[in-house]
Order: structure tokens, then sequence, then C-alpha cells
């Protein structure tokens, strides 16, 4: 009996094992640098640093190259979103990471430099190139939802 209920658990550690792990990683910044890509010069231009809140989630479902990522940027006053799923994952160096994006009207890269606390965003693809790409100073939230505040508001009535 003993060793039909360790087969059992044993079996029941395993499936879980196989269970499917999702990931969400949150990062905020306060900066980024817009850079252009010159075809005069063959090089990227910097165009603008803008000072303004973007939030960067990426979403693995099961694995690195399943998910999605989401961009969200203010700018002037205006949310730019972005987003697409992830189609590839690669890992270029031991702590920097790739993922490779495609929507339904873009395909973009995202790499991320934790020692530099930077993630690039490469975007707006032609033939040989990306065409533009941003370098966001990130910082990880430490807790999800953390940007998710309620906000109570007294009156004097």
């Amino acid at each position: 009996m003993k060793t039909k209920l360790t087969i059992i658990l044993v079996l029941l550690l395993s499936l879980s094992t196989y269970a499917q792990i999702d990931s969400q990683k949150r990062f905020q910044s306060d900066s980024r640098k817009y850079y252009v890509w010159n075809k005069e010069f063959e090089k990227y231009e910097l165009k603008e640093t803008e000072y303004e809140n973007s939030v960067i989630d990426i979403r693995e479902i099961g694995s690195k190259t399943n998910g999605y990522i989401v961009i969200s940027m203010i700018d002037n006053g205006q949310v730019r979103l972005h987003h697409g799923s992830i189609l590839e994952f690669t890992q270029t160096s031991e702590e920097e990471g790739t993922w490779l994006i495609r929507s339904k009207f873009m395909r973009a890269k995202l790499v991320y430099n934790p020692k530099e606390n930077t993630i690039t965003y490469l975007y707006d693809v032609d033939n040989k190139r990306y065409s533009k790409l941003m370098i966001f100073s990130v910082v990880p939230d430490a807790v999800p939802n953390a940007g998710l505040k309620a906000v109570v508001a007294k009156s004097d009535d």
C-alpha cells in the first residue's frame, strides 16, 4: 500500500513540473531617447530625448517564445500604444535577452539589458533594417500591479 501511495505521489509531483508557467515583467521608465536611421550617413541619429512616463509589459505564457509585449508611452500629453505577439526569444548574453515581436501592422525587436537598466525597442522595419529605435531607462516593478493604486477622494459635503 505504501508503494502505491508513493508512486501516486511521485506521478502527481512529476505532472506539476509540466504545468504551464506564466510570467509577467513590468518596467517603468521616466525617460527615453528616440533615434531615426539616417540613410545619408548610414547611422542612427538622436532626434529627441523625452522625459515622459512609459510602461513596458512582457508577458510570457508557457515559455519565453510565446506571449505578448505591450509598450505604453505618454508623448506630449497623448498616449501611444505599441503591442505585438512574441515570435522568438534569444539569449544574447548571460543577462541580456531579445524578443522578436509581430502584430498585424508591424515587426519589432525588444532588447533588455539589466546591467544598464535599459530596454531598446527597434521598430518600423524596411527591407534591410529598423528605421526607428527608442532606448528606455527602466526600473522593474518590485510588486506586481504597483502602478495601479486606488485613489480616494474626500469631499466636504
